[in-house]
Order: C-alpha cells, then structure tokens, then sequence
C-alpha cells in the first residue's frame, strides 16, 4: 500500500482515485471488469506501488523527502527542467527558433531520433490545386501577389503556404470555405512521403508574434499534409528549448499516428468524411454505453485545459496525445543515452507519476512529475499555484489500459474507434 506526502496510508483503488480525480467506484468498477477479460489480478495495485517507488527515487535524486513541502517539490522539478533546457541550447549551439539556418542541427537530431517516417499525406500538385479553388487573400497580400495565385504557386514552396494558412488567414473562412474543398478528397489525392520539419522563413515573423500571443507557442501541425512547423517571432522568451524539443518528438508521432490512420480510412468507403472528423479532435459527448461491460472513452483533445472539471475526466478513457508523448519519450531517452550530461534520465518513466503532498498552508496539493507539465510550466514560468497537471493523468490512464491489454492493443483500440468515440470491451480483444 502506498503512502501519500501527509503520510496517510491508503489502499490502491482510494490512492489511485484520488490521483486521477475518478470516484472510487469508478476505479473499482475498472479493476473488476478489466480482471475479468484479461485474467490479470492486482493490476491496480501494482501501478499504485511502482507510482510510490519511483516518486521516492526521484524525491531522493532532489535531496528530498515526502516530508517536504509542495511547493518545494515543484520548484526542483522546474529546477530540473531549467537544467534540461540550458543543456539543450548549449547543446545546439544556442540556437535560435526563429531562424531556419540556425536549427538545422535541432532538425537534424529530431529525424535521427525518430528516423525518417514516410508516411500517407496530401499530393503537393492538390495542395496547389486547394489553393486555386479558394485563394488565401491575406496570404497573398502579405507575399504581395494581390490576386496572381498561379504566379504565387510558381514561385513559393507550397508546404511553406499551407503552414501559413494556420496563423495568418481568418478561422472562419479557413473551416467554412478552404477546407470544404477537403469532401472532393479521395485516396488517389494523398501519397506516401517524409515528414517535413520545417522553420519558416523570418517574413513571417510579426504574424508569429501574433499567433504566439494568442496560442502561448509558435509552432504548429498539419496532420493531413505531413508537415511539424516553428513560427518565427520577433522575440524569443526564455526556457523555450526544452519544450520545442519535445513538442516536435509529438507533433511528429502525432502527425505520423494519424497518417496511418487516415491510410487505413482510405480504403473505407466514408474515408473524407472519417478524416476530416478525426481533423476537428473533438471528444464524443454521449454517454459511455453498455453499463454492464467494460467502456473506454476516446479522448484526443486535453480537456483539462479548458475544463478541469468536465466529467469525461472522471471516466476510463484513453488518449492519443498521451500515447504520442510516450513515443516521443522513448526518444528523449535514447538521447539521454547518448549524451547522459543532459539530465534527462532524471525524467525516465516518470510521465505517469504523481502525488499529493502538504503545502505551505497545510493542504494537500497535487505534484506531478511529468517532463511535458513541468516543461510547459518553466515555459509559461508558472508559479506553484498555476502550474500545469493536464497530461499526467492522461499518460495514467493509458497506463492502467497498457497494463492489461499492451501497448499494441492501446494504438490498435484507439485507431479503431475514434470516430467512434469509445470503445466496449466483452472478450479479450484480438
């Protein structure tokens, strides 16, 4: 049984609960259902142990104890995100995000950590063909083209275009007008090639500046396209290395998970449809069926962000944000592996961990130990009070399906029913 920061000792259904914010009833629910198909007994018990194991080796790495406060728990953590960082640009050189010669090494070891995935995106010729149906104006405009959208294509990289649209052309037009175009799709407009990663030019720079001010990041993804991109800006901000790092790991299982997909979409009959469904990344909001057997929620936006209390959070769900994470945390530490100074061994196997401890007024607070919440907190320099929680929770649900069905059966289940929405489990799936 594992012990939280105050000291209480709790069995592993209560502990559990309390970390994912779920009643007890539902985790309880879970184990008993999940034991049932799998034959796997004190799954719960066990994630609950290695939680407490692990979060002990960590506090003992930082010189410190569950005794300590929260408050200074969190502050190591971004302490040991910092560090990650400053070694990450010394490593590149001190590079600069907003300059494409400055990243070519940082590009560089983003492929040869992942390799160089091809995979099922848009032909570039009906990239160019989406553009002469529907003219991007403000594009043109800024390129100075006016209405010469022929001259435009000849003259401009295509890829570089459909990045733009992102940041510079208004949404409304982009979902009622441009990207209507994408119904007259079909299998035979898509291809199979590289995943381009990309540092626009600097001309973009002042819309950078305004992407980054209302999105907090100036980088992007086209899923359907095959492209990861860096917005330039005019001002760098401080502590951005570590999380451009690990955002372009992500964004580029991201995009690679779903160029599978949407190739395995490609051979069913309502393939746009399904595609441009799984674009939106919106999470059903009809109830879990099939009370009696077991339900998983698909859940491919972090609802968290916006609601902290949305009940779907409280439900069994599973999410491939957090599975393209773990992908990308494999990478992170075959780097630490390779340049073990880098500190980020620190971080290995900790995506799924966190624990309440007592803070400073003498409540109990939720610490999680996750790279990718400390990461953006250093980045957003987020004190105690508003530091992020939103992707541990996620990568512990995942967990506790992985620990019963396998990594294999998670990316299966979670590409054969996302436009579902959830999926019912009745016998071991195959």
């Amino acid at each position: 049984m594992g012990e939280g920061g105050s000291g209480n000792i709790m069995n592993p259904v209560t502990k559990l609960a309390k970390i994912l914010g779920a009643p007890e009833e539902v985790i309880l629910n879970l184990e008993n259902k999940m034991s049932e198909i799998f034959g796997k007994r004190d799954i719960i018990e066990k994630i609950v142990q290695e939680n407490d194991s692990k979060i002990d080796q960590k506090l003992a790495i930082l010189g410190l104890d569950r005794n300590s406060k929260a408050e200074d728990i969190y502050q190591s953590l971004i302490e040991k995100a910092k560090q990650n960082n400053q070694f990450l640009f010394n490593h590149f050189n001190q590079f600069n995000l907003s300059d494409p010669d400055d990243c070519r090494d940082f590009i560089s070891a983003i492929k040869d950590l992942t390799g160089n995935l091809s995979d099922f995106f848009i032909k570039e010729e009906k990239l160019k063909e989406l553009f002469r149906l529907n003219p991007p104006k403000k594009i043109m405009g800024i390129l100075g083209y006016e209405d010469k959208i022929d001259e435009m294509l000849d003259k401009e990289d295509v890829f570089e275009l459909f990045c733009a649209l992102r940041f510079v052309e208004d949404g409304d037009w982009l979902n009622k007008v441009f990207f209507k175009a994408y119904t007259y799709l079909t299998k035979d407009d898509f291809e199979k090639r590289p995943i381009r990663i990309m540092v626009l030019p600097k001309r973009w720079s002042g819309k950078g500046q305004e992407f980054l001010e209302k999105k907090f990041h100036h980088m992007s993804h086209l899923k359907e396209v095959g492209v990861v991109f860096i917005i330039p800006v005019i001002k760098d901000r401080p502590n951005e290395s570590l999380y451009y790092f690990f955002m372009t790991l992500h964004y580029t299982y991201e995009v690679d998970w779903h160029a599978r997909l949407f190739e395995k979409y490609s051979q069913e009959r309502d393939f746009v449809h399904k595609m441009t469904e799984a674009l939106k990344v919106q999470v059903s909001d009809m109830p879990l069926p099939n009370s009696n057997k077991m339900s998983w929620r698909m859940m491919p936006a972090y609802l968290d962000k916006k609601n902290p209390d949305d009940p779907r959070l409280a439900e069994p769900h599973i999410s491939p944000e957090a599975w393209h994470y773990t992908r990308a945390a494999v990478c992170i530490d075959k780097f630490s592996q390779k340049f073990p100074d880098s500190g980020f061994d620190f971080w290995r196997g900790s995506d799924v961990l966190a624990e309440y401890f007592s803070d400073a007024s003498g409540q109990e607070s939720l610490i999680s130990f996750d790279l990718f919440d400390n990461g953006i907190s250093l980045l957003h320099q987020k004190d105690f009070n508003y530091r992020y929680l939103y992707h541990q929770p996620e990568a512990l649900w995942n967990k506790i399906f992985i620990e019963y069905a396998g990594e294999k059966m998670l990316d299966k289940t979670l590409m054969e029913n996302l436009d579902k929405g959830y999926v019912t489990l009745g016998t071991v799936p195959k």
